[in-house]
């Protein structure tokens, strides 16, 4: 799904590979070349090796201004969106991580290899049988960026781990594993911080930005071209209508160093007032907010409140948002106020290594699920200066089925299998995610 009501077919090919042709309501339609390959390309020792990296295929694009009856690819169909949309699948953060530089100090690495320990490929699976009108993806979608260290990485090499930032590790990371539940339903894609132009930014780019293709620039983590707002080709907010009562609301706040306090980076709240423009037009429909850096979390310390996401939102955000949706944290989080702020529902923990499995997380723990420091209620913190009335946080590797009914949306939070984990309720009066804690 994409800006302007438009639906966005893509399709990937060998580089060199003719684009196909689509078969749109029985009408051919030609695909055009959106980003083509470059496998070709020298890789110099000292190359960073986010920026232009290699991809051995082309990516092909085709946008139809309304949602056809029927459009074939290879003779395959694929989902078109639905007048109203009944099943929405939520989900974020599934990459396997691997960053580790030669000295060994690196993230802990994830066993791509076990679907215990990345089980992605599962979550994908269960997703899919739930059979979704759409699918919501609040980003990070790579995580296999590089493994230098010969001690810690001799064994990945050994397996055949695909770790790149080019092809090979798209392919991995999310394209293989996501593939039943690409077949079962249109996507909304929201760019996570892991789809820098200094991280997988190219490979965003390419394939999942809802935008025109722009080639990232040569920018480089913890340097001062690092990816930020002002340089990471930042896309401007963007509507989509879900049905005329259902409007969602996709941020691009990837680039955002969400844990500055708004005095470090003035810059930042010009950009989001203007890239956020899309709220300032009126409209009857209740909206969700859909960014991967959520607007509140527990990631963010009080000292860094309010940062310019907050502060440009603080008195900004229509009344009419009823609930904000991100991921970056690694678990599942709900906070429900009581001011007239809409619900902060976090849905991360879709793959990637959980915090309470990451020493640097203030989650860390070394286990999760039934038994791990989960809880029912806030702790007691202020979200950018007002306390969360009610919510939970679970650590545990899930997604987010919500079901239409005459009362909203009632929600199913399921683990990797598809098994349920707790009930949800949208109340969209009190903008209220009310979650049952789990009893085991």
């Amino acid at each position: 799904m994409a800006p302007s009501g438009l639906v966005s077919v893509r399709a990937i090919v060998p580089e060199g590979a003719p684009c196909p042709t689509a078969m749109v309501d029985q009408q051919p339609k030609a695909m055009l070349v959106r980003a083509g390959g470059n496998a070709q390309q020298p890789q110099a020792i000292d190359k960073n090796r986010a920026f232009d990296p290699p991809f051995a295929v082309a990516t092909c694009q085709l946008d139809l201004p309304a949602a056809p009856q029927e459009v074939l690819l290879a003779g395959q169909p694929l989902a078109m969106p639905k007048a109203q949309a009944q099943r929405i699948v939520l989900l974020g953060d599934t990459g396997c991580r691997i960053k580790m530089p030669a000295n060994g100090k690196g993230d802990p690495l994830q066993d791509c290899t076990s679907q215990e320990a990345w089980p992605w490929a599962r979550i994908a699976s269960s997703a899919a049988r739930e059979k979704p009108d759409l699918v919501i993806h609040v980003g990070d979608y790579h995580y296999r960026e590089y493994c230098d260290d010969p001690k810690q990485c001799a064994e990945l090499i050994q397996r055949g781990v695909a770790v790149s930032y080019g092809w090979p590790g798209w392919q991995a990371d999310f394209f293989t594993p996501a593939t039943p539940l690409l077949a079962q339903a249109p996507w909304v894609f929201v760019r996570g911080n892991h789809e820098n132009c200094d991280r997988g930014g190219e490979g965003w780019m390419r394939f999942l930005s809802p935008s025109t293709y722009q080639p990232c620039t040569d920018q480089r983590s913890k340097t001062d071209s690092r990816s930020v707002l002002g340089n990471n080709f930042t896309s401007a907010a963007w509507h989509l209508d879900i049905d005329a009562g259902l409007g969602i609301v996709v941020v691009d706040n990837a680039g955002h160093e969400d844990y500055r306090h708004v005095k470090e980076s003035p810059q930042d709240v010009e950009h989001f007032r203007r890239t956020l423009s899309v709220l300032r037009q009126p409209t009857a429909q209740k909206l969700w907010l859909l960014s991967h850096r959520p607007l509140w979390y527990d990631l963010i310390g009080q000292a860094s409140q309010p940062n310019a996401f907050q502060k440009v939102l603080h008195d900004a955000l229509p009344a009419n948002v009823q609930m904000a949706v991100g991921g970056h944290e690694h678990a599942f989080q709900t906070l429900n106020f009581a001011n007239g702020r809409p619900t902060q529902v976090i849905v991360g923990g879709g793959g990637t290594q959980l915090e309470a499995f990451d020493p640097e997380s203030p989650f860390f723990e070394g286990k999760s699920g039934h038994g791990s420091k989960e809880r029912a209620q806030p702790d007691g913190r202020n979200y950018d200066g007002v306390p969360a009335q009610s919510g939970l946080v679970l650590n545990r590797y899930s997604f987010l089925v919500l079901d239409r009914d005459a009362l909203g949306w009632a929600g199913r939070l399921l683990d990797a299998d598809g098994g349920l984990i707790t009930r949800c309720r949208l109340d969209d009066g009190r903008k209220e995610m009310a979650c049952a804690f789990p009893a085991r």
